[in-house]
């Protein structure tokens, strides 16, 4: 594409040349002319020293306009490539808020519009890069303060059996939630570094759910959570180990936003190129202007923090969908429920 765009600005630098070439002689040449036809015919002879005066002026005016045209041609390509190297300094001290207009539809045109998306580009990575700075900043430090406060309530000798008690359960919680955070944090860098996943067998898709329903039995068990799962037979070709965090974070994520003796509906069904697996909540359910975030890291929709998480579980699921190479949707309604719809390629 670099390649193509040079000889397309070298093709028409040249052609822009040779036609100024053009123009200049044949301007000086009808200069001349019209100089001979008003002023020197005669019928004499032209003496030497006139004629080499007549071949100068020629060569001079045409010196001159070429000089001129050349001029603006250059002005013409040369400006937007300035403007694109005052940009390219300005981008490199760190401010994005940079556009380059260019109105016309050649090349350059588009180079311009395609600096412009760059530097757009760049500063939603930099605001996204300082706000998960900040995010595991927050995440690490309310834990880490919290256990540092209750190691320090742990030193007072007058304390009651349930006091010591309660302290050290409060602890060991919040080890926990920096063990997960940790955990999530290593699965989403590994995710985020892996183009594919090669670890692809043939399995069940449907007894595979299942499984992971057994293994979450005990947390939807305590909260007198029923599960509806209609799951038709289907085998997929991918990674099984990719493919269990998946279904155990959505429905961790159902279970953990679901009042107690509510329904979560698990459905699976193979069409003619996709496999459509839907996880139905009757939960809290998510404001419509936060369902477009849900996905970003540490993006967490409850605000007051009242269920426990570190907002990386949605992150990875997305990251695990597009490696399997589909796409995920979410549809929820305050106070009615949550769906997500796992698309995946046969």
């Amino acid at each position: 594409m670099i390649k193509k765009i040079s000889r397309s600005i070298r093709a028409k630098s040249t052609l822009i040349a040779l036609v100024i070439l053009c123009f200049s002689c044949a301007a000086s040449l009808g200069l001349a002319t019209g100089y001979y036809t008003l002023f020197l015919n005669d019928g004499r002879e032209l003496a030497p020293g006139t004629l080499i005066c007549l071949l100068a002026g020629v060569v001079v005016a045409c010196s001159v306009i070429g000089f001129i045209l050349l001029y603006f041609a250059a002005k013409f390509i040369s400006d937007p490539l300035i403007h694109m190297s005052t940009a390219t300094k300005e981008i490199a001290k760190g401010n994005f808020d940079v556009v380059i207009e260019h109105k016309s539809e050649d090349e350059l045109g588009i180079l311009a519009k395609n600096f412009t998306l760059m530097a757009a580009e760049l500063k939603t990575m930099e605001y996204l890069r300082k706000d998960f700075m900040s995010n595991v900043s927050h995440e690490f430090k309310t834990p880490i303060a919290s256990i540092q406060g209750f190691v320090e309530m742990l030193q007072d000798r007058n304390l009651s059996d349930e006091e010591f008690d309660q302290y050290t359960q409060i602890i060991i919680e919040e080890t926990s939630r920096l063990n997960r955070l940790c955990s999530n944090m290593l699965k989403m860098s590994r995710l985020d570094n892996q183009v594919i996943y090669d670890k692809s067998v043939s399995f069940s898709l449907d007894e595979h759910i299942r499984k992971v329903v057994l293994l979450l039995e005990e947390q939807w068990s305590k909260k007198n959570l029923d599960l509806d799962i209609y799951l038709e037979p289907i085998m997929y070709w991918g990674d099984p180990e990719l493919l269990q965090q998946l279904w155990m974070n959505l429905i961790e994520n159902g279970i953990k936003f679901s009042p107690e003796h509510r329904t979560i509906t698990i459905t699976a069904k193979e069409l003619s190129t996709t496999i459509l697996v839907n996880i139905a909540d009757e939960g809290i359910g998510i404001a419509e202007e936060n369902v477009s975030r849900i996905f970003e890291k540490f993006y967490q929709a409850d605000t007051s923090h009242a269920q426990a998480g570190n907002g990386l579980g949605l992150a990875i699921v997305k990251r695990i969908v597009e490696l399997c190479g589909g796409t995920i949707q979410c549809e929820s309604k305050p106070g009615a429920g949550t769906t997500f719809t796992v698309i995946l390629p046969k």
